[in-house]
């Protein structure tokens, strides 16, 4: 089989046989031209240098720093240049490279394309993630070890057994602690030359001003990219909607399934995620990766590529960036596809934020928040109303509803006295194989289920993981005409079951 290139093994190599024939062609070159001309000898060294300058973008020849001199034998004597990439004085702003990070980046610093200015442009940009799960781990990880200097993590969640399984920033042994801080640990393991600046609460409209205003800290007062790990259009639009209004370039992705999309919006006054969205879908059209499932490694491929563009960014590669593009890719076909995205001329910039929440809610649901106010029930450090980062597990225990609205506790105690319910799952199939109440009588979607799945006569018990697909799945039935006094929905679902009355059933 023929070997790239570009491997590291046959690149050592030329590089190795680079190092030993210059010195060696230089020192050739007296025997050939003659001791005293040496307006000709140097012309050929130029060509000689300006040939390995070509070839090897990354083994920088400086005639007036480093000189190859002829002495016997051949072999050539390097001049140290006159001023040392290591020092740490600041020169045309910014830190200077270590010692320690000019070994640690040394990949980086061969790059002709990167370079000692491109690692300090790295060493003293910011950037900010928010969201520290499936899309902020891959992508945290990799701008740590890529050296940018200033990082900033917003998330109000904890670590997760279920996390572990692409959520690769976290491990068993951060299970239950703050996400923010198990990202810092691993960031700080893999690079301690890196400043991380967490903020472990929700980004919503109420903070989100404060934490883009603020910047990393009073010496860098502004963020030079925003990187999107949410999973929901609330936070989507809120994010555009803020880097809109402080003029903030961002990095977009989402993810469900096998397939995901990324895109850079807002960058040099380009598209950004309401040319490609204008308006959110209608409630319930799109599964959450919670309902819907998520191929562990997707977030993993999503989340490099959005280290990737950030990295681009600051670097000032502006060819080949994702502005104007959406980059789709399918993990089962194992292709990548593009849309275009162009600026609408119609759009107005975003001079003030909105009720993200409601506003992908759509008008029905607004009403409802108006005359409703919502019960808070706190989730880790987040109120399961205004989840911005996962998924809501769990039913917010709003009331208001038409249907009736039951709690495990009280649940077990009506079946205990007698109360025979016919019971309806509302999960997908393969949830319910893993975990479902023994006594199900049926497995119907909520976006799917309707007067046909349920008895035409008696009450209804209807359950799904944590109550919010519950609630979904009674009013579907009810603006289909099933009575609503017949219809109970499980509040919080299988997980608060497990919870309360059954700590043996698995979790998930």
């Amino acid at each position: 089989m023929r070997k790239l290139p570009w491997t590291t093994c046959s690149f050592c190599i030329a590089s190795a046989a680079l190092l030993i024939s210059l010195p060696t062609a230089v020192s050739l070159l007296p025997r050939t031209l003659g001791d005293g001309d040496t307006s000709r000898r140097s012309a050929m060294i130029a060509r000689v240098a300006a040939d390995t300058n070509c070839h090897y973008p990354g083994l920088v020849i400086d005639r007036a720093g480093d000189r190859f001199e002829g002495r016997g034998g051949g072999v050539g004597r390097r001049r140290l240049p006159t001023r040392s990439l290591m020092s740490t004085t600041e020169e045309g702003g910014g830190k200077m490279l270590t010692n320690e990070e000019i070994s640690r980046y040394s990949r980086h610093l061969v790059l002709g394309n990167v370079g000692v200015a491109g690692q300090r442009a790295l060493k003293n940009s910011s950037v900010l993630v928010i969201g520290a799960g499936g899309l902020g781990s891959p992508c945290l990880l990799y701008l740590a070890a890529a050296g940018v200097g200033h990082i900033g993590i917003v998330d109000a969640d904890v670590v997760d057994e279920s996390n572990l399984q692409r959520q690769v920033i976290h491990g068993t042994s951060t299970v239950g602690v703050l996400k923010c801080e198990s990202a810092r640990r691993r960031m700080l393991d893999i690079n301690p030359h890196v400043n991380v600046r967490v903020y472990e609460e929700e980004f919503t409209s109420e903070t989100a001003m404060r934490i883009l205003g603020d910047g990393f800290s009073r010496s860098m007062p502004s963020w030079d990219v925003v990187v999107d790990g949410s999973d929901n259009f609330p936070t989507k639009y809120l994010i555009n909607d803020a880097c809109d209004i402080f003029g903030l370039p961002w990095v977009y992705s989402a993810i469900l399934a096998f397939e995901g999309q990324i895109s850079t919006f807002n960058y040099m006054d380009g598209p950004n995620y309401r040319d490609l969205l204008p308006t959110p879908p209608p409630p319930g059209d799109v599964p959450s990766c919670a309902e819907g499932g998520v191929l562990g490694v997707l977030p993993g491929t999503m989340g490099c590529l959005q280290a990737t563009e950030v990295i681009k960014i600051i670097l000032g590669m502006d060819k080949g960036l994702l502005n104007g593009r959406c980059l789709v890719f399918d993990a089962l076909s194992m292709k990548f596809g593009e849309v275009g995205i162009t600026k609408s001329p119609n759009r107005q910039r975003a001079t003030e934020l909105i009720d993200y929440q409601g506003f992908c809610a759509g008008p029905t649901t607004i009403l409802q928040r108006r005359t409703t106010p919502a019960k808070e029930e706190r989730v880790g450090h987040a109120t399961a109303a205004g989840r911005t980062m996962d998924e809501a597990l769990t039913d917010d225990g709003s009331k208001g509803d038409d249907f009736n609205s039951i709690s495990p506790t009280d649940c077990f105690a009506k079946l205990s006295g007698g109360w025979s319910p016919w019971v309806l799952d509302v999960r997908l199939r393969a949830e319910n194989d893993i975990v479902a109440l023994p006594f199900t009588d049926a497995v119907v979607p909520h976006r799917e289920v309707g007067r046909d799945h349920i008895p035409k006569d008696g009450e209804i018990l209807i359950y799904c993981k944590g109550g919010v697909r519950g609630k979904k799945a009674c009013n579907r039935l009810i603006e289909l005409g099933v009575d609503p006094r017949r219809l109970y929905n499980l509040e919080g679902g299988i997980l608060r079951w497990q919870k309360e009355v059954d700590p043996q059933m698995p979790r998930y």
